[in-house]
């Protein structure tokens, strides 16, 4: 059959998208989306190719799961929502987004703006009822750029305008409006510059002054350390990370992102003040909070860089971490580049270098060792623990399995050898894990993929929504909530600031408890998964094996695991 060109605005709207490198569009429709969905038929019997459209009834969940796929893919992704009420749906996630600097268009309808005069003028009452003064004012201060579409205007070109926004660095959301009489006209003609780059522009690079300076800063320093955050989002970077972590012996402190293989023996966990008051040299890689003020702080007389697409975190209200020297540009360019120059000025360094080598590979070795006599303290005991949930996953799971997790095992606790084995969110958004990781495994539905989330986090996940995607679109994932029945961080946060306080006194703290809990596991069962409840910290083992047996037979799964609080 002879392809055809888009006629109407819909029709070039969804060209646009697929042309920008758009694969997938989650959707949750409205009485705005039938120019949309006659516009997509219509192309696919031309014989167009259109991105595939995900059906999600919730729109805080096809908002998480574009991220787990952008987070995984690195590529675009898109949601479509139906005008301010969709929109107001996805705003926590939105949020999330806008912190993980995740690529997302988010397009949603808008209320037709006519009374009469046009085919796709108002002809419900709900039309008056939905439209706002500012539609966009709802995700102002989470979007990079958003904009209306309007009559005449070129859609190729506004489309690519926003997804090339999107994925310039430091990425992040973008919302885009579509009247419904603006979807309905006819294609206006598309000037050259709708050739611009939908990928984003070319990642800028340190300068070879800045990195010089902080090699110099690296050759003269007995105890440097890199705090890294999402530092290492390419295989190439976090290869990059291993080996002048080891050339140059600098020790490497994570968030939770993997930026440095759990066994390599530069990795030393998570920071702590003993770490941040020994270095003379802290290298910040792309970490909007590389410490706790409040809590632990650098020695005063350690130098300080900060490297990152943005290392003001221009976007932040309040950031106030001291810095010797900032550095705008790719991390991960920034690491490689900072091996090479380093390689001359350490050649006359070795017994330095050897030294701090052997120094933090003990306390590589010291601090793996803590952990294993972590797991060993809670082995038999109920209920179960989180570390031993991640201690059960290190045994059972592929290597190359994504683990998705929001208040659940925690980071430090999992054997990570990928830059894309472990997912998490930053903007206490709740509710993200389980989309997102249905969202990775449309990347990829050969890898094994399990979200670890608290019981309240599966709560604001809307699970029955992302069940049904799961088997709608035969997306199994594991999913395995840790039940403690109550808001743990509510607690510990209690806990922190009033410890002698009368509310940790109490019997049962205020606001806090969840129970009695929730069946989860039937929450899967409805929608055609398996579900068990474990209890015995003896049989969790056996339990993952079982689910994720069955999501490799092609069925969603859910573990209700009795967990007690994480330590």
């Amino acid at each position: 059959m002879e392809k055809v060109g888009a006629t109407s605005v819909a029709e070039g709207y969804l060209l646009a998208l697929r042309d920008a490198g758009v694969r997938y569009v989650f959707v949750n429709s409205g009485s705005d989306f039938p120019p949309i969905i006659e516009g997509m038929v219509r192309l696919q019997k031309a014989g167009e190719r259109v991105p595939e459209f995900i059906t999600v009834p919730h729109e805080h969940v096809a908002m998480s799961m574009a991220q787990g796929y952008s987070k995984i893919s690195g590529e675009p992704s898109c949601v479509m929502v139906h005008v301010n009420v969709g929109t107001a749906n996805t705003i926590c996630s939105l949020m999330n987004a806008a912190r993980d600097n995740v690529p997302v268009l988010l397009a949603a309808g808008r209320t037709p703006l006519t009374e009469y005069g046009h085919v796709g003028s108002r002809d419900r009452i709900i039309h008056w009822m939905q439209e706002n003064f500012d539609q966009a004012g709802i995700v102002r201060e989470s979007v990079k750029w958003e904009y209306e579409l309007r009559h005449g205007q070129p859609v190729g070109s506004i489309v690519q305008r926003a997804v090339g926004i999107a994925m310039q660095e430091p990425r992040g959301p973008v919302y885009l409006t579509l009247p419904r009489e603006t979807l309905m006209d006819e294609m206006a003609e598309e000037p050259m510059s709708a050739r611009a780059p939908s990928g984003g522009t070319v990642a800028a690079v340190p300068t070879l002054d800045a990195l010089e300076k902080t090699a110099d800063l690296i050759a003269n320093a007995q105890m440097p350390l890199i705090v890294a955050g999402r530092a290492c989002t390419t295989a190439r970077s976090f290869e990059a990370l291993a080996k002048l972590a080891h050339n140059a012996a600098i020790p490497v402190v994570s968030g939770a992102h993997p930026n440095i293989s759990s066994d390599h023996n530069m990795n030393l966990g998570a920071v702590t003040a003993g770490l941040l008051e020994a270095a003379d040299l802290i290298i910040v890689l792309e970490s909007s909070v590389p410490w706790m003020p409040h809590i632990m702080r650098p020695n005063p007389h350690a130098k300080i860089v900060h490297i990152a697409h943005d290392p003001l975190y221009s976007t932040y209200p309040v950031r106030g971490f001291s810095s010797d020297l900032t550095v705008a540009g790719d991390p991960g360019a920034a690491v490689e580049l900072l091996d090479g120059i380093l390689a001359a000025r350490l050649k006359n360094k070795s017994a330095t270098v050897d030294a701090r080598r052997k120094k933090v590979t003990e306390l590589h070795l010291e601090l793996r060792n803590k952990r294993k006599a972590m797991i060993a303290s809670m082995r038999d005991k109920a209920p179960i623990s989180p570390v031993l949930v991640a201690d059960a996953l290190n045994q059972v799971r592929d290597k190359n399995a994504i683990v998705v997790d929001e208040l659940g095992v925690g980071y430090h606790y999992l054997d990570m050898h990928r830059h894309d084995g472990f997912i998490t969110g930053s903007s206490g958004g709740l509710g993200m894990a389980v989309g997102q990781a249905i969202g990775a495994k449309l990347v990829d539905r050969n890898r094994q993929v399990i979200s670890t989330v608290g019981d309240g986090s599966y709560m604001f996940a809307v699970p029955l929504s992302a069940h049904f995607v799961e088997r709608a679109y035969k997306l199994p994932t594991l999913t395995i909530v840790l039940n403690n029945s109550q808001w743990n961080a509510v607690a510990r946060g209690v806990t922190a600031l009033y410890p002698d306080g009368e509310a940790v006194k109490q019997n049962e703290m205020p606001m806090v408890s969840l129970a009695p809990s929730a069946d989860f596991e039937m929450v899967t069962q409805s929608c055609g998964g398996y579900g068990a409840r474990v209890e015995d910290p003896a049989k969790l083992v056996p339990a993952i094996e079982k689910a994720l047996q069955a999501t490799a037979d092609g069925q969603q799964a859910t573990l209700n695991v009795i967990s007690g609080l994480r330590p």
